[in-house]
């Protein structure tokens, strides 16, 4: 039964994150159908939410202590990142939009476009 409570725990803590799961691509006001959904991290190529890592261009960040924002399709994570030499931390929250997700931290909202 204990084993039974603690997937049951794991399954609810991690749903949050799974929900944005999937390639995105900057909307046409970035230039956005230019990029390439098939490469993933790379300049021009896709952006990726796979469970507990965002992947972004030449740097990924695990997301972790996700908070569901209540009356909202919205999770707000700590973001533990990498990139260009340096690892930094911030909050991040993802929003799900009609054609995709905004990303949404430091005063800063980008909406990303679902690669289809």
């Amino acid at each position: 039964m204990r084993n039974l409570m603690f997937a049951a725990a794991l399954t609810a803590f991690a749903a949050p994150a799974l929900a944005f799961d999937g390639l995105y691509r900057p909307g046409p006001e970035w230039g956005g159908d230019s990029w390439d959904c098939e490469t993933v991290g790379m300049d021009g190529g896709a952006i990726a939410v796979q469970g507990d890592r965002f992947i972004g261009v030449e740097n990924f960040c695990t997301l972790s202590d996700p908070v569901d924002v209540r009356g909202m399709d919205a999770v707000l994570y700590d973001a533990t990142c990498e990139g260009e030499g340096e690892t930094y931390t911030y909050r991040m929250m993802l929003h799900r939009t009609f054609d995709g997700i905004a990303v949404i931290s430091e005063g800063v909202a980008s909406n990303l476009i679902r690669c289809e």
